[in-house]
């Protein structure tokens, strides 16, 4: 039973695509031009400079574009999304110019309906329905969608209401999390995450009806969209990690992720030659490839896996430590100890103790 399990998915999906599907006179401005400047219509004389200024009084206010820069920069204040709160939920505008632009809040973004094109750092990542994706800070970027039936929403977390609230997810310390921090704070070797979702209605859902409470402002809101954050993403890496894709060029699943939820899985009795057997590479390749993905070795994932494994047996069960240890496949006590004091800043029993008493 989930959050959403009880709640008719049709309703929010349907109230949001009926009130998004209408062209807004933004978006209306933005397709006379395009079509305009691709010889899509033949307007006249006469309307050829009114369709130039909607164009240009919408574009050069959105994204504070001007035709000489190659990059337009969003400034990270309140401006001109966050006046009343530090979320911004709205539909992402199609037929918007093609305009690279980078901002220090960060941009989520869900594709409801149709097909579109992300430029994300000069990679292509196409994109369809259910697809979900957030990408690095400064992570230069645009969204190619000259359509008329493509519908998208955006999502726009000021990055402190970011990092209190919806990151906390990541605080679990996972081998996942410790690779998304490194896309996310522009660490890693890829600059988007793209979940494909296809027609996951559960997720569909969560966010028409994070648009929805956007939408009504009713009371608690940014409660409510702070709490279904953290639980979107906590169902994207439970249902959806491995439909993640990190690589524009191959347009597949990272297949280092599948390493590394292997080792997560099997952490108590996996070794590095069993791991090098099991995904056919040699030793230095793969350990070489661990450390680049999650920031870590080979030994210190399996150690830090084992440690939480146990974290959650001294809270779970009434087995002695020494049980746990040698469950968790430490062979002695003492270093098993040592080893959970320098992760958790408590001794196994201490931790109990603490823990318990909460």
């Amino acid at each position: 039973m989930t959050m959403f399990s009880s709640v008719d998915h049709s309703s929010y999906i349907e109230k949001t695509l009926k009130e998004l599907s209408p062209f807004t006179p933004m978006e209306k401005a933005f397709r006379d031009y395009y079509q305009y400047t691709h010889q899509m219509i033949s307007p006249s004389a006469s309307e050829i400079p009114k369709i130039k200024s909607a164009y240009e009084h919408f574009a050069y206010g959105i994204i504070h574009a001007k035709p000489d820069n190659k990059v337009s920069v969003i400034p990270d204040s309140k401006e001109p999304f966050f006046h009343s709160g530090p979320f911004h939920i709205m539909k992402h505008p199609r037929y918007i110019p093609q305009k690279s632009h980078t901002h220090k809040f960060i941009e989520l973004f869900y594709v409801l309906r149709g097909n579109c094109t992300h430029v994300c750092d000069n990679q292509h990542y196409h994109l369809t329905e259910g697809d979900f994706c957030l990408w690095q800070f400064d992570a230069p970027h645009y969204i190619h969608s000259n359509n008329d039936d493509v519908l998208a929403l955006n999502i726009l977390i000021q990055k402190p209401a970011f990092l209190a609230n919806f990151f906390g997810v990541l605080s679990e310390e996972t081998i996942l999390s410790v690779y998304f921090n490194k896309i996310l704070y522009r660490n890693g070797d890829s600059p988007m995450l793209l979940f494909r979702t296809g027609n996951d209605k559960q997720i569909k859902n969560m966010i028409c009806f994070m648009y929805q409470e956007y939408q009504q402002k009713n009371l608690c809101w940014q409660s409510v969209i702070s709490s279904c954050l953290g639980f979107l993403f906590a169902e994207l890496l439970r249902t959806h990690s491995e439909h993640l894709i990190t690589s524009a060029k191959e347009e597949k699943s990272d297949f280092s992720l599948e390493i590394l939820r292997y080792i997560q899985l099997h952490c108590t009795e996996i070794t590095l030659e069993d791991l090098c057997q099991k995904f056919n590479y040699s030793s230095a390749y793969l350990s070489r490839l661990i450390k680049k993905k999650a920031g870590l070795t080979f030994k210190e994932i399996v150690n830090g896996e084992k440690i939480r494994q146990a974290a959650w047996l001294l809270l779970n069960t009434s087995r002695s430590v020494s049980e746990i240890a040698q469950e968790v496949h430490f062979c002695d006590t003492s270093h098993f100890s040592r080893m959970f004091q320098r992760v958790y800043s408590l001794s196994p029993s201490e931790y109990r103790i603490k823990h318990n008493d909460n």
